[in-house]
């Protein structure tokens, strides 16, 4: 379908109606499935919790567990009185670095 088709189709009142009644559908499916598979989570939490290989997988499911499936909010916290600049280097990237020569006052 090409644009001006869409935009000509969406000014006609039963499409707008027709589109905003799947929406509606979709929202309503997803809140009917959210209870099962939080549900699907929390027993699969559970499984790893009692028999992960990895003490650290074990802890942080019971720590998931305990907290009710709720994910702990992640807080960063950046100091900008730092005169440092930050720099991301992703893998496989090269770093070059230009160093500036110290000005030397008896060559000028």
């Amino acid at each position: 379908m090409s644009t001006q088709g869409y935009h000509k189709a969406m000014k006609r009142p039963a499409v707008r109606d027709y589109l905003e009644e799947v929406q509606r559908r979709f929202v309503a499916e997803v809140e009917a499935n959210r209870g099962l598979v939080k549900a699907q989570a929390l027993r699969v939490a559970l499984e790893l919790m009692l028999n992960a290989k990895s003490e650290s997988i074990r802890a942080r499911m019971a720590e998931f567990l305990a907290s009710d499936g709720k994910v702990p909010q992640v807080s960063v916290s950046i100091d900008a009185r730092q005169g440092g600049a930050y720099e991301y280097r992703r893998p496989g990237q090269k770093v070059v670095e230009i160093e500036q020569e110290p000005v030397n006052p008896e060559q000028e």
